[in-house]
């Protein structure tokens, strides 16, 4: 029997309980819907907005690079995620800034948020307290307010839905909340298959684990998975305690394939994941095909997995809640408490 089936052992490594937080990721999700809808946004509402940039760092950041995914080909206005200390240079009065930071102390986003203040344009607070909630309360700016009590990774479907939420009350997403309703159903259905009582032989987080053990992994996807690739990299570092890598399809496909050729003590210790998805077109499956030849008898182990759902927004949560799941068991596999914080929080105190 795998330690992954061995829930004694399992509950006794994840002594933050990230296996409860993914297990509550649909209510969560519904939970920021309805907090958002309660919040009062009206100051904003017959505003006139040219862009929207979302501010944030690490997992506060991956809500607005999913939406700005998502809505790649259909928004009517550019949507830019920040992540860093300079505000960029179009921010003005018709652009709608969300700051978003868990913690309400991430240094960045606090200075963007300033500066974003000083050019005259209307911020949006997404947080669950310090100084950002103070902020925002001292300049009577419109504030949604997280529950407290979560590790800033596990708390994505509050730092997605609510700015989904927003965005919708405000205008600027037009898809219909059928699209929306359906991913969190989606994720609904798949936590039943994912949860840590689901034994390794019927559940793919757990097999995707331990494929991928000992491996460094690459994690590839289409455009509209940039953020969903890039998201179940970081997981990987932060719950599963391994270096790991993303890319996008077509970018890669001129660069990439290069790597192909690269001595076997270099191939061998990689791990390469190939998110698939019903919009690829002919010619970008054509390509995927012929990347994946390229390396299948070069890495150490090659992996696919398939979103699930109709809607973009639900195909792309789809992969993400998987790749949670994958990164918690990862950690698991590895000896390691997922929600540790060791090496990010030394790097903090510099």
């Amino acid at each position: 029997m795998t330690s992954l089936d061995d829930l004694e052992y399992m509950r006794k490594l994840d002594k933050s309980n990230m296996l409860q937080f993914l297990r509550r990721f649909p209510e969560d999700c519904r939970r920021a819907v309805e907090i958002t809808k309660k919040a009062d946004l009206s100051d904003l509402a017959d505003l006139q907005f040219s862009s929207v940039v979302f501010v944030g760092m690490g997992g506060s950041a991956i809500g607005g690079q999913l939406i700005s995914d998502w809505l790649r080909d259909k928004a009517s206005i550019p949507m830019y995620v920040s992540k860093g200390y300079r505000v960029p240079g179009f921010i003005g009065s018709e652009t709608l800034v969300f700051a978003v930071s868990y913690s309400g102390n991430t240094e960045e986003t606090l200075l963007v948020f300033k500066e974003a203040r000083e050019r005259g344009a209307p911020v949006i607070c997404v947080t669950s307290g310090g100084r950002l909630l103070e902020l925002s309360q001292e300049g009577q700016l419109p504030y949604i307010l997280l529950p407290e009590g979560m590790k800033p990774r596990a708390a994505i479907p509050f730092q997605l839905f609510t700015l989904v939420t927003a965005l919708k009350s405000l205008g600027l997403i037009k898809d219909s909340w059928e699209e929306i309703d359906e991913s969190i159903r989606v994720v609904s259905t798949l936590r039943d298959e994912l949860v840590e009582e689901v034994t390794a032989n019927s559940n793919l987080a757990k097999r995707l684990a331990l494929e991928l053990r000992n491996k460094v992994p690459f994690i590839y996807g289409s455009e509209f998975f940039e953020g969903v690739a890039y998201r179940f990299g970081t997981q990987m570092n932060e719950n599963g305690k391994v270096p790991a890598s993303s890319g996008v399809f077509p970018e890669l496909f001129h660069n990439a394939p290069l790597g192909s050729e690269g001595p076997d003590e270099v191939l061998d210790p990689l791990g390469m994941l190939i998110i698939r998805d019903l919009e690829e077109t002919e010619q970008e499956t054509r390509k995927i095909e012929g990347f994946k030849a390229m390396f299948e008898d070069r890495v150490g182990k090659m992996v696919e997995v398939e979103s699930r759902g109709k809607g973009r927004l639900a195909r792309m949560l789809s992969v993400l809640y998987l790749g949670d799941y994958v990164s918690v068991y990862t950690g698991i596999l590895n000896g390691k408490d997922p929600s540790s914080m060791e090496a990010i929080d030394k790097l903090k105190s510099l």
